[in-house]
């Protein structure tokens, strides 16, 4: 495999930061494609390895990736404890703009782990929101529209689910790369 021949050249020639980035990448593809265990373990260590070596650019991001396969596994307490971490180093370092991501994740988390605990969702969900907005992103501005859409139609309030959905939507079309943009109008669409 390529990827596997590039890890062989940076060990090989003491590039420690590149091999730790080619580890995290690679252990979280193969969580997501056939090893979930053996990626968690895999990007865990990976990470772990290079924030010990003083990198701290990605950092966030990398949470969020490691928190997306522990939720898979489901280990939800470490995923939630990932995207803290996630968040901790983002004021840190003042890297913010995976922050509606990784607000958005702690929703998603939060309704896996206990759906009767929709209000500390719902929270996240509007932080994410809040959080896109004031940056600019349309498209985590949409996805945590979405998922606070579908919180709410499933909490049997519609009105409050299209309100929050109708305006992110706009101006969007579909893409074969972004799916949920024809889920998001499809939920509308039962909606109206």
């Amino acid at each position: 495999m390529a990827v596997e021949s590039l890890l062989v050249l940076t060990e090989e020639h003491n590039l420690k930061t590149h091999t730790d980035l080619g580890r995290v990448f690679t252990n979280w593809a193969r969580g997501k494609l056939h090893d979930l265990e053996g990626g968690a373990v895999g990007l865990k260590e990976a990470l772990a390895s290079y924030l010990a070596l003083g990198n701290r650019s990605g950092g966030p991001s990398f949470h969020g990736l490691l928190a997306d396969l522990e939720a898979m596994r489901p280990d939800l307490d470490s995923a939630l404890a990932a995207i803290d971490a996630g968040l901790a180093l983002a004021e840190e370092t003042g890297e913010h703009y995976t922050d509606p991501h990784l607000h958005r994740l702690r929703g998603d988390f939060l309704m896996m782990r206990s759906p009767a605990d929709f209000v500390r969702a719902e929270e996240a969900f509007q932080t994410a929101i809040a959080v896109a907005k004031g940056q600019g992103a349309r498209g985590y501005v949409l996805m945590a529209s979405y998922a606070l859409a579908r919180l709410r139609q499933a909490r049997g309030r519609p009105d409050a689910a299209k309100a929050t959905l109708a305006p992110a939507l706009e101006g969007f079309s579909p893409t074969p790369e972004m799916p949920e943009i024809a889920e998001a109008q499809g939920l509308l669409r039962q909606l109206a």
